[in-house]
């Protein structure tokens, strides 16, 4: 089986402070539950993946509706844990992101019809309803596969609207709702069990 060249996370965090004003000692509170976003990012980059290297990996955080953050090829931070990332989207949220994060002021919208345009690409929205994950395969080399993901509340209407004005196709992980975080680690196993 082919390996993906680039599995893309597109994580929906409306109400995050914009800009970074949360404390590390309440994530949940004062972050308007940043914590939801860097468990996500440790799944991502830290403890989920254990034979896809991290270079193919990406997450972009949407902050707001014109604003987002990019991470990509971060640094060996096997462990690093919660609230590393919280220091690091603070940090990225205060003008000073490290290498790895670009904060780009886009909107949800032109975001996704850029990477549309991407050779290869396959968008999906994770959802209780649509087809299972299990029925993705990877048959074609240079693929990118690209995975949207609500926050502890789901979606909210204007990302609603742009999933099906785009006509996103759902894929589930089953009946039950996830954290972003285990969708995150079962979207990067699956891949992973495909290329053993």
């Amino acid at each position: 089986m082919t390996a993906p060249t680039g599995i893309r996370f597109i994580g929906i965090f409306m109400g995050i402070p914009s800009d970074g004003k949360f404390t590390l000692k309440d994530l949940p509170g004062t972050g308007k539950r940043v914590d939801v976003l860097c468990r996500s990012l440790a799944a991502c980059f830290d403890w989920a993946p254990e034979t896809i290297q991290s270079d193919i990996l990406e997450f972009v955080a949407v902050l707001s509706p014109d604003r987002m953050l990019i991470v990509k090829k971060p640094p060996d931070c096997a462990y690093k844990g919660e609230t590393w990332w919280a220091e690091v989207v603070k940090s990225s949220l205060t003008g000073a992101p490290p290498d790895f994060v670009e904060d780009k002021v886009i909107s949800l919208d032109q975001y996704l019809q850029e990477i549309l345009n991407e050779d290869r690409l396959y968008l999906y929205v994770l959802e209780e309803v649509g087809i299972p994950l299990s029925s993705i395969s990877v048959t074609t080399k240079d693929s990118q596969y690209s995975f949207m993901l609500g926050n502890h509340l789901g979606f909210d209407e204007p990302t609603h609207e742009i999933i099906q004005n785009l006509e996103i196709q759902p894929i589930s992980l089953g009946q039950l709702s996830y954290l972003g975080s285990h969708c995150v680690a079962s979207v990067i196993s699956h891949f992973e069990r495909m290329v053993k």
